[in-house]
């Protein structure tokens, strides 16, 4: 008869379990529950153990936390603290219009800013290659309104630069206007605009 493992027991009801070599008694605890160590488990690679579910959670946290930062749900734009006192650079800016002016002040127009930009200008080059000029002016167009950037009332010779320096904010549908006083409408005129483009968020 196999060996019994401890060789004796407190009484002969004992539960015993067979190891495959000894009988072995089974412990219970004060309250009658049998004790039974689980050295490996049955379950699958992967399953939810509660180990598992601490990682599943964790990682579940902090794409919580992500949406928060989200300026709005479905949207991929985050939300950073500060970002409006970031300098946003696209790629530079250089708007050229050499053509003949029109209407009844021989104007001439630069590039419209196209959807998704802001063009910050930072100089405005006009010119007569034609003829003298007696005043020079421009002005910024957002839809119909025409707002006055900077002029000159004095002679401009021929091929001489009218210059304005500055920062100047354009926005979608955005225009300059220069306005050549003493020009025809067959002259060459020319309008330069220079700075660099901004994405719009």
């Amino acid at each position: 008869m196999p060996e019994t493992i401890p060789n004796h027991v407190p009484a002969a009801r004992t539960l015993l379990a067979w190891d495959g070599t000894a009988y072995r008694p089974i412990t219970i605890d004060a309250a009658g529950h049998v004790q039974i160590d689980v050295l490996t488990s049955g379950l699958p690679l992967g399953a939810a153990t509660a180990l598992n579910q601490t990682f599943v959670i964790a990682a579940l946290q902090r794409i919580d936390d992500l949406q928060h930062a989200l300026q709005s749900i479905n949207t991929d734009r985050l939300q950073v603290r500060g970002e409006d006192q970031l300098f946003s650079y696209a790629r530079p800016l250089g708007d050229r219009v050499v053509g003949n002016p029109y209407g009844i002040y021989f104007q001439q127009d630069s590039g419209i800013v196209p959807a998704g930009e802001v063009w910050v200008v930072t100089t405005v080059v006009g010119v007569d290659y034609t003829r003298v000029l007696t005043a020079m002016a421009w002005g910024l167009v957002r839809g119909v309104t025409g707002y006055e950037v900077w002029g000159s009332a004095r002679a401009f010779a021929v091929a001489e630069y009218g210059v304005w320096s500055g920062h100047l904010y354009m926005e979608e549908g955005d225009h300059l206007t220069i306005s050549y006083a003493g020009a025809q409408a067959a002259d060459t005129c020319g309008i330069f605009l220079n700075g660099y483009i901004m994405t719009k968020e």
